[in-house]
């Protein structure tokens, strides 16, 4: 097969297993067009380990490479639909294995994510030294949402030092540092603030990606700057400025503990898609 047909086939491969929510891989979409684009990005091509049994493709893992983190980003074990549980087993441990052997020596962490209801992957993952770290509900908005009421701008270059520290406060050890969230603001990455007293109060990083859907990514609020609505308002632009980009609806992940983050997005209009489970060796977020 050329490349084109290899990645079609192996997203129509993932695609089976990503419209069961018992089966669901997180950090990946569920149609195959959609998991297509987003695999073709270069940065999800770090590592791509294929298992074939009699000429068929019977399991794929793909690893997601942060250099600098020395962290590892696991996309599946994606192993075929209808295989029994000792197969898939030994299907898995095999792509891990070879997966790992490809990992430059610093990468020292590993993450995967999974719907809560796989539970035989979330099984198979605790054998391999993975520890079940809090989860997060996805939601995805319903309907329209209203307009800011209060001014929400783009970052300029005067902001990156007020957002990389608010950033870094509120979310450290995350995927994303604020100095690489700040950076990533171009056409379909785009980064805005809200400000109070001339001051950045707070901010939302939102995404268009490759598939076409929305993605609210980050949003931060100086705690004293809390409760005035700035992060409903931010939350709102951020969408709209989604629509302006095409987005083909909007999601986002909130942590089990932010209950507060919780109850306001559902007051814009999120309604819950499911409740994944973050599993990670090598580090923890707790």
């Amino acid at each position: 097969m050329t490349g084109a047909d290899e990645l079609a086939a192996l997203a129509e491969f993932a695609a089976l297993q990503q419209s069961d929510p018992t089966t669901h891989i997180v950090y990946l979409g569920s149609e195959a067009p959609g998991i297509a684009a987003e695999l073709a990005e270069a940065t999800w091509r770090d590592v791509s380990v294929v298992a074939v049994d009699g000429g068929e493709l019977a399991g794929w893992l793909i690893g997601d490479v942060d250099h600098d983190m020395g962290r590892v980003w696991w996309l599946g074990p994606f192993v075929g639909v209808d295989v029994h549980n000792g197969a898939w087993v030994s299907i898995a441990d095999a792509l891990l294995e070879v997966g790992r052997g490809e990992l430059p020596d610093r990468i020292t962490e590993e993450e995967m994510a999974v719907d809560a209801r796989f539970e035989r992957c979330r099984r198979w993952a605790a054998g391999h030294g993975f520890a079940e770290e809090e989860g997060s509900h996805v939601l995805q908005l319903e309907g329209t949402i209203d307009p800011p009421t209060t001014p929400v701008q783009a970052i300029t270059d005067a902001d990156h030092e007020a957002v990389v520290r608010l950033h870094d406060q509120l979310f450290p050890g995350t995927h994303t540092t604020g100095a690489q969230l700040v950076a990533g603001h171009d056409a379909t990455r785009r980064r805005l603030v809200v400000r109070h007293a001339g001051h950045v109060a707070g901010y939302v990083a939102v995404e268009l990606q490759p598939d076409g859907s929305g993605y609210v990514d980050y949003l931060g609020v100086v705690p004293s700057q809390r409760r005035r609505g700035l992060g409903g308002d931010l939350v709102r632009a951020g969408v709209l400025e989604l629509r302006r980009l095409g987005a083909d609806g909007v999601g986002l992940t909130v942590r089990a503990g932010s209950e507060g983050a919780r109850d306001l997005y559902v007051s814009l209009g999120f309604g819950e898609e499911r409740f994944v489970v973050p599993l990670r060796r090598g580090f923890s977020l707790a």
